[in-house]
């Protein structure tokens, strides 16, 4: 560490978290009766429950991967109480044309939760379990690693608190990532050329069953129930560029003609849309890739510090719970921390990648839906209900399955190359032809299982 350092020296601590966010107290949560002692810093000042204030309407989904956590925390009925179940997004494209896709083929549903309250629940859960102890107006200013400390500034000053490990769940913009870059890992934050708004949406006019989307290629607005019985929506478009985007309407009066030029239904659905448009805050969105997780038996990343990604297939919290819960089974398989947080290292990188690659392409599949099934489109979904053991969809696998994201994208890519190969083969009628001919062709082309991509996203 460098700089203003001379500060005091706190007690030692077992482990430090370094964010209290939804993945930092997940993190903590798992750790505690496991190693021992936790504490849990956070830069932001302590939440104070105030129900006349909503704070950020963002939802969150949780699908199985997300439902395994909250299930070894002991806080899943709880969390339950709060969720909307979800069973499929319907699309309302300029044509009118309304259109459900259902999420899975046995109506299981994934939930939509207000991040807000979720967080309170673990929070909560954090208070009440032995051995965390959460510290509110905490900023970490660098990360020790050979000697591990991390300098934290309060309204006190500054001091050093040091720790046998650190682990960093402080978000995109993590300060405990510089630590390792500082070592030589590769980072790259990269700013979306996608912005949004969150805007409050009244309830009366939606199916609560279903996530809505209104697509118009440039841009995008989406829906999501809430308990309450309203929406929360968000409106994407570009930061900059031609209209439309953020930046060529300016904001004001020409911000709401753009909304209610591309999106007619919800701009007359909602009373003060016009107001929200011209007070919200827009937000950017950036991804994060990082090619080191992890140093020595002394420090690791979880969560959006390694691995932000676009928000369009509803799976970055689940990613980041599904790192607390690999890291202690890593841990939980070794007594040398290094090699668990090797072990971890090696097993969540490449399924971060890939779940970062298909949220991200998932936005252009929801915003430009075609116009009319290909051939091949047409064919994948008859492989879908033919062959149910066989086939599945890539969303339905990332959802309600604790299959490794990799091997769901690399089954995904062989079954796109069947596809093709069967149409190649045969000719694109064989999308049309007769059941048998179908089973026919496919039972004599393929062996084992493989996993197919619909067109949707969360």
């Amino acid at each position: 560490m460098h700089g203003n350092d001379s500060g005091r020296t706190a007690e030692n601590h077992e482990t430090v978290v370094v964010g209290a966010g939804l993945v930092g107290v997940v993190t903590a949560l798992y750790l505690a009766p496991r190693f021992g002692p936790v504490t849990l810093l956070e830069k932001r000042e302590a939440p104070r429950p105030d129900p006349g204030s909503r704070g950020r309407s963002l939802t969150v989904m949780l699908s199985a991967r997300g439902w395994r956590v909250l299930s070894d925390l002991g806080v899943a009925d709880a969390v339950r109480g709060i969720c909307v179940p979800l069973y499929g997004r319907c699309g309302h494209p300029p044509d009118g044309r309304a259109r459900v896709t259902p999420y899975s083929r046995d109506e299981q549903p994934i939930w939509s939760v207000e991040r807000e309250r979720l967080h309170r629940i673990l929070l909560d859960a954090a208070e009440a379990t032995p051995g965390v102890r959460l510290r509110f107006g905490q900023r970490v200013r660098s990360v020790d690693l050979d000697d591990p400390a991390v300098l934290v500034e309060d309204r006190h000053g500054r001091h050093r608190l040091r720790c046998r490990r650190i682990l960093g769940c402080d978000g995109a913009h993590s300060a405990t990532r510089a630590a390792l870059e500082a070592r030589g890992a590769r980072a790259e934050v990269r700013k979306l050329e996608l912005a949004y708004q969150e805007i409050d949406v009244p309830g009366g006019w939606l199916d609560r069953r279903t996530m809505h989307y209104w697509p118009t290629g440039d841009a995008m607005f989406a829906a999501f129930p809430m308990p309450s019985g309203d929406f929360s929506g968000s409106l994407f478009m570009r930061l900059d560029g031609p209209a439309p985007s953020y930046a060529a309407v300016g904001g004001g009066r020409d911000l709401y003609e753009t909304f209610a030029a591309h999106f007619p239904e919800p701009a007359a659905a909602i009373p003060d849309i016009a107001g929200q448009l011209a007070s919200r805050s827009v937000s950017t969105l950036s991804v994060v890739r990082c090619d080191r997780w992890v140093w020595q038996d002394a420090f690791a990343l979880l969560g959006d510090s390694c691995h932000a990604m676009a928000p369009f297939m509803g799976h970055g919290m689940n990613c980041g719970f599904e790192d607390a819960r690999v890291l202690v089974d890593c841990l939980d398989a070794t007594v040398d921390w290094a090699a668990g947080l090797a072990a971890y290292e090696k097993s969540r990188t490449e399924d971060a990648e890939a779940i970062s690659r298909l949220s991200y392409r998932h936005y252009f599949t929801m915003a430009n839906p075609p116009r009319e099934e290909t051939p091949a489109d047409v064919l994948r979904g008859r492989l879908l209900t033919l062959f149910p053991d066989r086939f599945s969809s890539l969303y339905e696998q990332c959802a309600f399955t604790e299959e490794s994201y990799a091997s769901v994208l690399r089954g995904d890519r062989r079954l796109d190359r069947l596809v093709a190969d069967l149409l190649d083969r045969h000719g694109t009628d064989l999308a049309s032809a007769p059941e048998d001919r179908v089973r026919a062709c496919t039972t004599s082309f393929t062996t084992g299982t493989a996993t197919l991509e619909d067109s949707g996203c969360s």
